[in-house]
């Protein structure tokens, strides 16, 4: 996934799905801390890491490399 097909999916976006999701299972999908994506999801993170968003962008929307 490069820069410009981040560019196009904003972080509230990113909350949006997770809104509805079992995060836990996210975290299990995505290999990421259930907690990080928590925090995400609930705004306490408002920067996550270039990798942790792709990861959630890859899983959410299907955003490959």
């Amino acid at each position: 996934m490069d820069d410009q097909d981040l560019g196009i999916i904003p972080l509230e976006r990113i909350r949006r799905a997770l809104n509805d999701r079992n995060l836990s299972k996210v975290a299990v999908a995505t290999g990421l801390h259930e907690n990080t994506i928590r925090a995400i999801a609930s705004g306490k993170n408002n920067n996550p890491q270039m990798a942790t968003f792709e990861k959630l962008a890859q899983y959410l929307f299907g955003k490959q490399n």
